[in-house]
């Protein structure tokens, strides 16, 4: 059977499933057809082939299948000649961007976030609250949350998809240490990384070399996800550049007592120059229990390295505080935009390609069963062939148990910063009064204008 799906999604906890209506619908060759806002774009006079659309998102693992959706859009829709998809790597996105809009050839359509961290580039977005077919399947919450400056640039971010991060398991090597079951607290992962490497099995490797993947990202932020409110006050009170005592924080204590009794002991010997496909592969190649800082987003790339995998992986927390109930899954909500053109039958078409993106059956197939991702759009059902990492996200989310990242609320111009002070420390250039002390200082910096 299938079942209504009930997701967090930005930064509100757990929503309701709502009645909503049904799947977005692509444009035909006669005219627009949407339900959404009050102007259409006629497209009765387009050839076939006419018209060129580019996308362009920091999802790697989308590049070997989605061409999938592409020829399937493509087939509803002859005005299409061709979709060139670009994903290159998180860390490569901006950069490439940049030289894009240098180039006056800014992607049609591009990766947006909830909060601040794309802040740069609403200016250069479409108003999604017209013309576009999925706009009246969102929440009110994620209307909100992709409405920006006050309207100013009107509703500019869809939401695609769900991530979560934490730890990723490797069961069948847990078994062979004794264990049946996830730690949920530090004290437990570290006795279940005592007893891996007693059972010599390697607990975990770390890639810490990219310290934007690990450090300043996903688990960088967990102590933040873990307070009551999942850190949003705290992130305020940071950025106006409060005196926040995190010396004697208690869930900032907690993350930096999981890196120095636990994840430091327990890491390779390099990890302090390791890559991330250095570490994803020797998960999936089963030479090591846990892959820190990864995800759902993992499916993909199990199913083509080692699928016998997908059977006995699990997601779960990391468990960084002692109070099990305070431990949350990291989760972020990947949304995208549509860039503005000077001609409208392009906006028109970029609006609906990322419309069949979002809602459409195709697409919602695709998401789950294929890439392992838990779709955004509440009306939509979850397949009964959800694999087991979106699986185990939803359940952490049912039990309230997740947090939305705050890095994409955290400005980018810090983001650099913040990844070095993760290196130096993790390196041992730093010590943990040194860490702590210039973590507040880029953020006092930050509010007092330095960047």
């Amino acid at each position: 059977m299938k079942m209504k799906k009930l997701l967090c999604l930005g930064l509100a906890a757990v929503m309701g499933c709502m009645n909503l209506a049904g799947c977005g619908s692509s444009s035909s060759s006669q005219s627009a057809t949407q339900t959404a806002g009050t102007e259409t774009t006629e497209t009765q006079d387009i050839p076939d082939g006419s018209i060129n659309l580019s996308i362009m998102l920091p999802l790697g693992q989308w590049t070997d299948n989605f061409d999938e959706l592409i020829e399937s859009y493509k087939a509803e829709n002859p005005e299409i000649g061709e979709i060139t998809a670009t994903f290159p790597s998180s860390d490569k996105y901006v950069d490439l961007l940049v030289s894009a809009l240098s180039a006056g050839e800014l992607p049609n359509i591009m990766a947006m976030d909830y909060g601040i961290r794309r802040k740069d580039w609403w200016q250069y977005c479409e108003d999604l609250s017209v013309d576009t077919p999925a706009y009246d399947l969102l929440t009110e919450e994620q209307i909100k949350l992709g409405t920006v400056s006050d309207g100013e640039y009107g509703m500019i971010m869809l939401p695609i998809y769900m991530e979560g991060a934490g730890i990723l398991y490797n069961m069948r090597l847990l078994e062979q240490a004794g264990w049946d079951h996830t730690p949920q607290t530090r004290d437990e992962l570290a006795q279940l990384a005592a007893d891996l490497k007693a059972a010599g099995i390697t607990p975990f490797m770390h890639q810490w070399s990219e310290s934007y993947l690990n450090l300043a990202n996903w688990v960088g932020n967990t102590w933040l996800g873990n307070k009551e409110d999942k850190g949003l006050s705290t992130l305020a009170a940071l950025l106006a550049g409060e005196d926040v005592d995190l010396a004697n924080d208690q869930e900032w204590n907690d993350l930096l007592d999981t890196y120095e009794d636990i994840l430091i002991p327990y890491a390779q010997e390099s990890a302090v120059s390791t890559d991330k496909w250095t570490c994803r592969n020797a998960f999936f190649a089963e030479e090591c229990a846990m892959l820190v800082g990864e995800g759902s987003w993992e499916t993909s790339n199990i199913e083509n390295a080692n699928p016998d995998l997908l059977n006995y992986v699990k997601q779960d927390v990391l468990p960084i505080s002692n109070n099990a109930g305070s431990n949350n899954l990291q989760t972020s909500t990947i949304c995208a935009g549509v860039s503005h053109n000077d001609d409208p039958n392009v906006v028109h078409f970029a609006k609906d390609f990322l419309s069949y993106i979002v809602s459409s059956e195709a697409a919602r197939v695709w998401h789950q069963e294929k890439m392992g991702n838990p779709t955004s759009i509440e009306s939509l059902e979850i397949s009964e062939n959800l694999p087991k990492l979106p699986t185990d996200v939803l359940a952490l989310v049912e039990q309230g148990k997740n947090a939305e990242d705050l890095y994409f609320s955290m400005p980018s111009v810090i983001y650099t910063d913040i990844e070095e002070n993760w290196a130096k420390f993790v390196a041992g250039a730093e010590t943990r009064d040194e860490f702590t002390a210039r973590y507040k200082e880029i953020f006092k910096n930050y509010a007092n204008g330095y960047y």
